[in-house]
């Protein structure tokens, strides 16, 4: 993140949190109605809807593999010269499957398409509710535990698929790369969007508010409008008389 939030970019931000004062008045209120007031961001209108339905389509395939397989976890795998349960063999698919989908989601970093990148994410999203029935068929306590939360709770594989996207981001380069962190940063909003509709829309307006706030602040504080110009001509001319490669 050095490349984006590094004293050698502090002009930039500068400069952007300094247009609030001209979008305060229409562009950013309008903005803020659009996330706020907008019963469009609901998970039962389309295209949020979409993610419910296919966790329901989700939830019945699994029911009918587990119904159809009668997959006994306690019988032997391999019963000599070792004893392996079965549920061995679900842990391992679980891990191939899930290490597919991960593997997946690096090399669409890697790529210029963010379409890659935001269906790779979302694969990874359904995965996790199949990791869930997986681990679920080896009936052990604790793994048993792992795999209802990952299909009854929603946040579980939110939270999970977010702290994924966060630890991707860094190994695609995220670190130092302004296109890896800004698409990260894109994918996780976009994401969090369909999956959280309503939540999300609220915490992107009260972002556009404080912007708003901000903007207004600046324009009718002449101590705090000082105070902020003179601290853009420093790093202007920080900027401008620096001698390290721009």
């Amino acid at each position: 993140m050095r490349d984006v939030f590094g004293s050698r970019n502090w002009i930039y931000w500068w400069a952007a949190l300094t247009t609030t004062v001209f979008l305060r008045i229409q562009v950013l209120p309008s903005i803020e109605g659009f996330f706020r007031d907008n019963g469009f961001f609901s998970p039962s209108n389309f295209p949020f809807s979409l993610v419910s339905g296919l966790n329901s389509w989700l939830d019945q395939l699994a029911l009918g593999i587990e119904q159809a397989v009668q997959f006994n976890p306690e019988a032997p795998l391999i019963s000599s010269p070792i004893f392996l349960p079965n549920w061995i063999l679900a842990v391992i698919v679980g891990l191939l499957v899930l290490g597919g989908a991960v593997s997946m989601y690096v090399r669409a970093l890697k790529s210029s398409a963010l379409g890659d990148d935001i269906i790779t994410l979302f694969v990874l999203y359904f995965v996790l509710r199949i990791e869930g029935y997986i681990i679920g068929f080896t009936n052990i306590g604790p793994l048993e535990g792992a795999g209802n939360l990952l299909t009854q709770n929603p946040l579980a594989g939110f939270w999970i698929l977010m702290i994924a996207l966060f630890v991707l981001v860094f190994i695609g380069g995220g670190v130092n790369s302004r296109r890896a962190f800004w698409r990260g940063l894109l994918e996780a909003v976009l994401i969090a969007l369909f999956l959280l509709p309503t939540q999300t829309s609220v915490i992107l307006a009260q972002f556009f508010n404080t912007l708003m706030v901000f903007g207004n602040t600046l324009a009718t504080n002449i101590f705090f409008g000082i105070a902020w110009g003179i601290v853009g001509a420093i790093l202007a001319l920080t900027r401008l008389t620096s001698t390290q490669p721009a």
